[in-house]
């Protein structure tokens, strides 16, 4: 309890004269209170005590009263109103203080109201001594509360008293004004890296106000927590290449002040080291996610045409051979595979045959680049088409496409002859079919149509969702550049990895697996990415929202609007940081989902500098303001 004793006379504000279980009126002289102007700001914070007996009469503590050593109050300063104001019940109750002051006296007074956050006990139990409680318990007669500036040691117990005592970062100093006062009396607020671990962590307010430089810092001090342990992986979706590039006003970029734990994965050739991979899909290998991409990656209006639909609504196998598969039927998966690599072939997507003569060979495909048609469909179709004899069956890529282009037109154009047919049916099935006239339209379309789709390939690519799952799993930051990328490209990455990061997850929770291992996804521009949902509609930001921390998935999500995010994350969102917002409706929606911010929403619409922040985090039990440090890539972790 040795915060307490620091309570002397010269850091005494005033006796209240009204106490009730939501806010406290004191009375008291602002000349004599100038000294303590942290505590006499709008927001300031102060502590009320309670003596063992009533106050003398006046506002005389010369000699002061004997306190009880076991609680007190924090308060946070509302308004300040002349005392020459007060009339009614109010004015009596200050009758007897004012006796004895003459008119001139009186007009140095002031009445200053309080909020109380609640009051801090003793309990041995406590890591300080201390315990925390949002309401005031039992309470006595104003006239026996005092109100003081908290000494510096008791300041850090109410802004810091909550926190973790271990894996801490100095998160900024208590700013409990927009003047630069703050400076005069440097408080540092710490953050726990454990209130950000596994759970869901929102930051709102308008653009080049800080939000990003928050993301650095809680990226920064979850690689500087985990160091030794490499317990989380980080995966951050950089909208506009802030953290995967450098820059002279961070001093370097996360990504190269971590070069060692970060890994970049970028859309276009930005990193000018050199460095990271290409964010790419390889669509000849990820046959049964193939289609599914082309459609999400297609400008939406010619997804939807007629001619590209029918495509899209067909299925394609995964490129492999099952155990129970014979040769034939390998031949036969294999060509409807044929038939999809000619299409893209087609349109223009690079191949990389020998890649994929290793792939077939180590997968047992024997027939390779032959689609193995049977040779009167091979004669009738070359002499048809080409007006040719049939050339020695396909063994190159190329001789491949050729062969399929040949036999797809003659499905077409000669769909009754009799070649085309044969005991276990026709060449092609339905779905084969449309890809058939998919590939040889007759008409001005054809596979060129999905040519804007091209950036998004390479030949040479791997799969880049196991990969990053695994640098995940091994306590890795991937940063993913989509700096270059517009909202639908955006949309479909973050979903695509955070399905992957879920499913993932949720493997290792039911086979008891999760060890204790998180990963932390941070989305910038949050709105692009989920946007409000209307309904039950239940997808995987919503699953992150409900079920994350039972799979050790943490959040941080930052957009300039709290009403364009979707509710649901919104609702179970624990960690806040608020800028700047500009209207009534915006704050209404932050107070309505956190009431903690209820009756902060003029003060959010008014601040406007950069960093300056109401933060509430998951130990916190009240809104803390901070003026939040600046990302340097030097580390804020608490030794």
């Amino acid at each position: 309890m040795k915060p307490l004793q620091q309570f002397t006379p010269n850091l005494y504000l005033g006796q209240t004269f009204l106490v009730n279980f939501k806010k406290v009126k004191v009375i008291a002289s602002m000349e004599g209170n100038q000294q303590h102007s942290h505590a006499m700001m709008q927001g300031g914070f102060a502590v009320m005590l309670k003596a063992n007996g009533p106050f003398s009469e006046g506002l005389d503590i010369s000699t002061m009263p004997a306190f009880n050593s076991r609680v007190f109050y924090v308060l946070r300063l509302h308004s300040v109103e002349p005392i020459l104001g007060l009339e009614g019940e109010e004015l009596q109750h200050v009758a007897h203080y004012l006796a004895n002051h003459s008119v001139e006296d009186r007009k140095k007074l002031s009445v200053l109201s309080y909020e109380i956050f609640g009051v801090y006990y003793a309990d041995a139990n406590a890591p300080l001594g201390l315990q925390f409680s949002s309401d005031m318990g039992q309470i006595s007669p104003a006239h026996h509360y005092g109100v003081f500036a908290p000494p510096p040691d008791v300041l850090h117990l109410i802004v810091n008293g909550g926190v973790a005592g271990a894996e801490m970062i100095n998160f900024g100093l208590l700013r409990e004004s927009e003047t630069m006062d703050y400076l005069n009396q440097r408080q540092p607020v710490y953050l726990s890296m454990m209130d950000i671990r596994g759970k869901r962590s929102a930051m709102f307010g308008k653009t080049r106000l800080g939000k990003s430089n928050v993301v650095k810092l809680l990226a920064q001090g979850m690689l500087d927590m985990t160091a030794k342990d490499h317990s989380v992986g980080q995966l951050i979706f950089d909208v506009n290449g802030e953290y995967a590039n450098d820059n002279v006003q961070d001093n370097g970029s996360l990504a190269s002040s971590y070069a060692e734990r970060c890994l970049v994965y970028y859309l276009s050739k930005r990193n000018e080291n050199g460095s990271g991979k290409l964010l790419r899909f390889n669509l000849y290998e990820r046959t049964e996610f193939a289609l599914e991409v082309i459609h999400e990656l297609l400008p939406k209006d010619l997804a939807e045409s007629e001619y590209v639909r029918n495509l899209l609504s067909c299925r394609l196998p995964a490129l492999k051979r099952d155990s129970y598969m014979n040769d034939e039927k390998a031949a036969r998966l294999l060509r409807r595979i044929h038939l999809f690599w000619t299409i893209l072939d087609d349109a223009g997507f690079e191949y990389n045959e020998q890649r994929l003569i290793g792939v077939l060979d180590t997968l047992g495909f024997k027939t390779l680049f032959n689609p193995c048609f049977h040779q009167p469909l091979r004669l009738a179709a070359y002499q048809a088409i080409e007006g040719r004899i049939a050339p020695p069956t396909p063994r190159t890529f190329r001789e491949m496409t050729v062969e399929m282009t040949v036999v797809a037109k003659f499905s077409i154009h000669f769909s009754n002859d009799p070649s085309l047919s044969r005991a276990e049916g026709y060449v092609f099935d339905l779905e084969e079919l449309i890809m058939a006239r998919f590939l040889a339209p007759g008409t001005t379309d054809g596979p060129y149509v999905l040519r804007p789709c091209l950036p998004f390939h390479s030949p040479h690519s791997d799969n880049f969702i196991d990969e990053i799952l695994h640098y995940l799993d091994t306590g890795k930051t991937v940063i993913v550049d989509l700096g270059s990328a517009n909202e639908q490209i955006i949309r479909y990455f973050a979903k695509t990895l955070s399905v992957a990061v879920f499913q993932a997850q949720e493997a290792k929770f039911v086979s008891n697996k999760l060890n204790d291992r998180y990963v932390q996804i941070y989305f910038e521009e949050a709105h692009m990415i989920f946007p409000p949902n209307s309904g039950n509609v239940i997808d995987v930001y919503s699953r992150f929202a409900k079920e994350g921390a039972k799979f050790n998935i943490g959040i941080v999500y930052s957009t300039q609007s709290p009403s364009t995010v979707n509710h649901d994350l919104l609702a179970q969102t624990e960690n806040f940081f608020i800028g700047h917002l500009s209207s009534d409706r915006e704050v209404g929606a932050l107070a309505s989902v956190q009431y903690a911010f209820k009756g902060r929403e003029q003060e959010i619409m008014r601040s406007r500098s950069p960093g300056y922040m109401r933060m509430l985090s998951y130990s916190n039990r009240f809104v803390i303001p901070i003026q939040a440090n600046r990302y340097t890539g030097e580390t804020w972790l608490v030794k």
